[in-house]
């Protein structure tokens, strides 16, 4: 059984777009700009805590 030459082509361009995505996902998540973002989503398990903490008191 033979493969098509045209599939390396589209193997190829699959990889190409793969790996510029995650590239460029790496790059956004990594930008300046989204650290309060990421600082207060990292915050959030402990705020919970306090809050039902507090909800359990009442």
């Amino acid at each position: 059984m033979t493969v098509h030459p045209m599939w390396a082509q589209v193997i190829g361009a699959f990889t190409v777009v793969t790996m510029l995505s995650f590239i460029g996902i790496w790059v956004w998540v990594w930008n300046g700009r989204h650290k309060a973002k990421y600082d207060a989503l990292a915050r959030m398990p402990m705020d919970d805590d306090v809050i039902d903490n507090e909800e359990t008191r009442a």
